[in-house]
């Protein structure tokens, strides 16, 4: 068993933040005295939470009460403690590379606009594995009685600074063929005072399925740069052939029935505009 201590350590941090207004907090595995070297080695933590006395210096940054940023360097997601989630700012850096640090100190200055988004969903709790934004409709085991299912953070989310609004969801296809294209409309609105770049996600939902299937899944994204104030119509296409299940001999395949076109900034429900269209036709293989 592995012990560490960080009295020293957190002592000077406290000394030098109380000549700092804002504590930028980076934390990851590999910095932690011989557990870096077992990780350097291959090996990999059994748990998912911050170790080594981190959340203990975290929590004693975040409890000076100056602003607090946090940037968590992991090669997978990480359980945060409520002084994480708290912190005025909130850097997911996964494994960043060589020059990893420049490129957080210009996203923290302000120099580069934030524009990543989750690949993965953030569990709160390491029960919540697997956690995963496609979840199967109606499936058993993700309902608890001591904890909400949905992630810390979902896949598909992340922050920038300013606010992109979704609005006015057209789908000018609402009956088509399998050999047709879905083509939709959606209104974007940078209503902050910095330019941006936009992830536009387009996920598809297959209202009734003659196999078990994923509630939604994504099946497009758009990447749009809108100045400050700037509202911009961005059209989206989709083949009716993407909009495919596994059938049970196999074979993907396009069934006919009603789809909703769920099109937002992350794979939340909350964070989806929702349209409808129908495809007409019998089930026709695609591969």
């Amino acid at each position: 068993q592995v012990r560490w201590t960080l009295s020293p350590l957190l002592h000077g941090a406290l000394l030098a933040l109380a000549l700092c207004g804002v504590a930028v907090a980076v934390f990851r595995p590999a910095a932690v005295p011989r557990l870096g070297d077992l990780l350097w080695a291959e090996h990999g933590t059994a748990t998912l939470d911050l170790v080594g006395g981190q959340v203990e210096l975290l929590n004693s940054l975040a409890a000076t009460g100056k602003p607090l940023v946090v940037v968590v360097m992991s090669s997978k997601p990480q359980v945060l403690p409520a002084s994480a989630v708290d912190a005025a700012a909130l850097v997911q850096a996964f494994s960043p590379g060589m020059r990893g640090g420049r490129a957080v100190a210009e996203l923290l200055l302000g120099l580069i606009e934030p524009s990543g988004r989750l690949p993965i969903s953030v569990p709160r709790h390491i029960g919540q594995q697997p956690s995963y934004y496609n979840q199967i409709r109606g499936q058993h085991g993700d309902r608890y009685a001591d904890l909400t299912q949905d992630p810390l953070f979902a896949f598909g989310e992340g922050l920038g600074y300013t606010r992109v609004d979704y609005t006015d969801l057209r789908v000018h296809t609402p009956e088509l063929g399998v050999a047709d294209t879905v083509r939709a409309t959606v209104t974007l609105t940078n209503v902050g005072h910095r330019p941006t770049r936009e992830t536009v996600q387009v996920y598809l939902r297959d209202l009734v399925t003659s196999a078990t299937w994923a509630d939604k899944e994504l099946t497009l994204h758009r990447q749009v740069d809108l100045r400050p104030g700037q509202s911009l119509d961005v059209d989206l296409e989709l083949p009716a052939a993407a909009c495919t299940i596994v059938a049970a001999d196999g074979r993907r395949v396009v069934e006919p029935g009603a789809f909703d076109l769920l099109v937002g900034s992350s794979s939340r429900d909350r964070d989806l505009l929702a349209g409808r269209f129908t495809i007409r036709e019998r089930p026709v293989p695609v591969g």
